[in-house]
């Protein structure tokens, strides 16, 4: 079960990061972003949904 949850996990980030690579234009904040994806694997991704769907204004 554990392995299902990591492999979630990593679904996420890379969909996360593919959707951060379309979506932004500036390089610089598609790195920033990417790191803070995959810095923080949880919570990253969630940070860029709700900021790429205009929840969190940045």
């Amino acid at each position: 079960m554990s392995r299902l949850f990591y492999v979630l996990i990593i679904v996420i980030d890379v969909l996360a990061i593919l959707d951060v690579w379309k979506q932004e234009a500036s390089m610089e904040k598609r790195l920033l972003w990417i790191v803070i994806i995959l810095v923080f694997p949880l919570l990253g991704p969630l940070a860029w949904y709700l900021v790429s769907r205009k929840i969190i204004k940045l």
